[in-house]
C-alpha cells in the first residue's frame, strides 16, 4: 500500500546484542491461531548528518490483550533471507542507532522478528527491512511563500512511500529565508564528485528576494549555501546582471545565465560564472534574450540581430575554483552556420516582429553512430504581433558537426488562448513534437506540427492556477539516465510531469502527473499516476534534483 508521511520525528534508544538460535519451528502466517503478528515489509527512513535511532513497533494482539507468555527475539543478517542472524534484541519493538560516519553502515538493514508463543510452543517469524536513502535524491524541491518568506518544501520517495515536508529548508538549516520567493534553478547533470562540488546527482540554485542568501545550495548538507551570487560572479561583472531578471539553463559543461543581453557560463571545475564574448565573426550588436543550455554548447536568441546564435561552452573554461582570475572570459559567442538544403529555416534570419517566449529542452534523437549526449535538441516558441506562433526545432549536433541541419523542423499556427511570455511550458527527451504548457487551472498538451491543443490536466478548483510545468528529468545526460527512473521510482523521470498550482484559497499544491509515451496521464504504476502534495503556500517554482 502506497502511502504518504510527513517528516519523521524519531525517538532516542540504544541497541541490544547476543545470538539467537533459529530452530526452524515457526510459520509464515500472520496469525498464532487467534494471536495476530503485523509487521511492514519495509520501513524507510532519510539519513541525516549525524547518528540518529530508529523505531520499528510491530502491531502484535492477542485474544485478551496478555502479551505475558509470549517472547520476542529480534535478529539482523547481511542480506534479507541470509544465515546466520545475529539476535539485537529481545523487546517488542526494535530501536537502531544509524551512524553515517561508522564503518558497518549500510543503506538497507535486514531484520527478522521471532515471535514465541509460549503456551503453544510455535513461532512466528517475519521479515523486514529498513531503508535509509539520501535526502533530497530525486526529489521535488517546491519555492514557496510562507508567512512573508520564502521556503523551501520538499516531496521525497522512497520504495513506495512519499514524503512531503513543507518546510525542508527551516528544518534542514535552523533557520528561515529572509526574503520572498523569486525562483529555482537545478542542474542536472552531475553523476560525480567534481573538483569544486560535493557528491550529489545535481546541483540546485535558490533565488529570493535576498541576494545575501539566494546562490547555490548544498543538499547534501542541510540546504546550506555554498556560494552566493557575489561568489558566483566576479564582482567586476555583478553590475551587468538584474537579478530580477535572469534566466538560468543548465549545459554538460557547467549552468548558463543571461541577462541585461549578456550570458554568463561556469564549468565542470567552477560554479563562477564568467561572461561569454562575441567571436569576431559576430557581426552587430546582440542582446541574448533567452538561453538554452546543451552537450559542449548552447543556443541563445540574440532580440537584436533577429538571430539564434551559438555559445561555445568548449572555449573559455579554463578557471576553477571560487577565486579564478578576474581576466578569465566564458567563452565565445559565434553565429549559427546556415546549411541550405538542410534547414529549413535560417537561424540567421529570424522576422524582426517575432518574440522569442522560451527555450524548452526537446526530443532526443535515437539516431545510431552518435553519443547519447549528442542527439538533444531544443524547441524555440516564438510569436508574432499577427497571432501566429512559430516553433523552431533545433539540433545541438550541428553546432559541432556540419552533416545535419541546426534548425530541423519549424511549424507555424495560430497562438493558443492565453499563451504569453509568462505561460509555463516544459517538455522532455521523450516527446518528438509535443510540448505542454497551462492555462488557467489546465495542462495543455500541444502537438506544435498541427497546432492542436489537448487538455491533458484540469484542476477541480476553477480559480486556481498554474504557476510553473517541468519534466523532471529535462536536461542534459551523460548517458541514457534521462529515460529512466530511480529504481524505486517505477517510471520514467523523463515523462513525470511536474504542476506547481496555487488554489483560490491562497494555497499551494505541487500535482505529479505520470504521463505515458502519447503525453496523456498513465495508469498507477509504483506510485499513483496522479499525485495531489499539500501544504506549501503559493508556490513560486519548481525543480527536481
Amino acid at each position: 500500500m502506497k502511502t504518504i508521511r510527513y517528516a519523521l520525528c524519531i525517538a532516542a534508544a540504544t541497541l541490544c546484542a547476543g545470538c539467537y538460535e533459529d530452530e526452524g519451528n515457526y510459520t509464515y502466517d500472520d496469525t498464532l491461531e487467534d494471536i495476530s503478528v503485523s509487521l511492514d515489509e519495509a520501513f524507510n527512513v532519510r539519513m541525516d548528518k549525524e547518528a540518529f535511532t530508529y523505531t520499528i513497533t510491530p502491531d502484535i494482539t492477542t485474544p485478551d490483550g496478555d502479551k505475558s507468555y509470549l517472547e520476542y527475539a529480534w535478529t539482523q543478517g547481511s542480506a534479507p533471507m541470509s544465515l546466520p542472524q545475529d539476535t539485537i534484541s529481545r523487546e517488542e519493538a526494535l530501536t537502531v542507532t544509524i551512524d553515517p560516519e561508522s564503518e558497518d553502515f549500510s543503506y538497507n538493514y535486514y531484520f527478522r522478528l521471532y515471535v514465541k508463543d509460549n503456551r503453544r510452543g510455535i513461532t512466528v517469524m517475519r521479515p523486514t527491512e529498513l531503508v535509509i536513502f539520501k535526502p533530497f535524491t530525486d526529489s521535488w524541491i517546491v519555492l514557496h511563500e510562507t508567512d512573508g518568506h520564502a521556503e523551501l518544501g520538499s516531496v521525497e520517495y522512497a520504495n513506495g512511500e512519499i514524503f512531503i515536508t513543507p518546510d525542508a529548508y527551516t528544518q534542514e538549516s535552523g533557520a528561515s529565508f529572509t526574503g520572498r520567493p523569486v525562483r529555482l534553478y537545478s542542474r542536472q547533470y552531475n553523476t560525480q564528485k567534481y573538483t569544486w562540488l560535493y557528491e550529489a546527482p545535481s546541483q540546485l540554485y535558490v533565488q529570493t528576494t535576498d541576494l545575501a542568501e539566494s546562490g547555490l545550495l548544498n543538499q547534501v548538507d542541510g540546504l546550506s549555501l555554498m556560494a552566493d551570487w557575489s561568489s558566483l560572479l566576479p564582482e567586476h561583472l555583478l553590475g551587468l546582471v538584474d537579478f530580477d531578471h535572469m534566466q538560468c539553463s543548465a549545459s554538460q559543461n557547467g549552468m548558463t545565465m543571461c541577462s541585461n543581453g549578456h550570458v554568463f557560463r561556469a564549468n565542470n571545475n567552477s560554479p563562477v560564472m564568467f561572461e561569454m564574448l562575441p567571436s569576431v565573426s559576430l557581426s552587430g550588436d546582440y542582446y541574448i534574450e533567452q538561453v538554452a543550455g546543451g552537450p559542449h554548447t548552447a543556443i541563445a536568441f540574440d532580440k537584436l540581430g533577429h538571430r539564434f546564435v551559438h555559445c561555445n561552452l568548449q572555449t573559455g573554461d579554463s578557471w576553477s575554483g571560487y577565486a579564478p582570475s578576474a581576466d578569465m572570459y566564458g567563452g565565445e559567442i559565434v553565429p549559427i552556420t546556415y546549411r541550405s538544403g538542410l534547414d529549413v529555416a535560417d537561424p540567421n534570419a529570424i522576422d524582426p516582429q517575432e518574440e522569442i517566449l522560451k527555450f524548452v529542452g526537446g526530443y532526443h534523437y535515437e539516431v545510431s553512430g552518435i553519443a547519447p549526449w549528442q542527439k538533444y535538441s531544443t524547441y524555440a516558441w516564438t510569436v508574432s504581433p499577427d497571432g501566429q506562433s512559430h516553433i523552431y526545432v533545433m539540433r545541438y549536433y550541428s553546432l559541432t558537426h556540419s552533416d545535419v541541419a541546426t534548425v530541423s523542423g519549424r511549424y507555424d499556427f495560430p497562438t493558443p488562448e492565453g499563451v504569453d511570455h509568462q505561460t509555463p511550458m516544459a517538455s522532455g527527451p521523450t516527446y518528438s513534437n509535443l510540448l505542454f504548457y497551462a492555462v488557467g487551472n489546465k495542462v495543455y498538451r500541444l502537438d506544435f506540427t498541427s497546432g492542436n491543443s489537448t487538455v491533458i490536466y484540469q484542476h477541480e478548483d476553477a480559480s486556481a492556477e498554474i504557476s510553473a510545468l517541468l519534466m523532471a528529468h529535462n536536461s542534459v545526460f551523460q548517458n541514457d539516465a534521462d529515460t529512466n527512473g530511480a529504481d524505486t521510482y517505477g517510471h520514467p523521470f523523463s515523462r513525470t510531469l511536474g504542476v506547481a498550482v496555487n488554489t483560490g484559497d491562497g494555497q499551494g499544491q505541487l500535482i505529479v502527473l505520470q504521463l505515458n509515451t502519447a503525453g496523456n496521464v498513465d495508469s498507477d504504476h509504483t506510485y499513483p499516476s496522479t499525485q495531489v502534495h499539500t501544504g506549501f503556500g503559493p508556490i513560486t517554482d519548481i525543480a527536481f534534483i
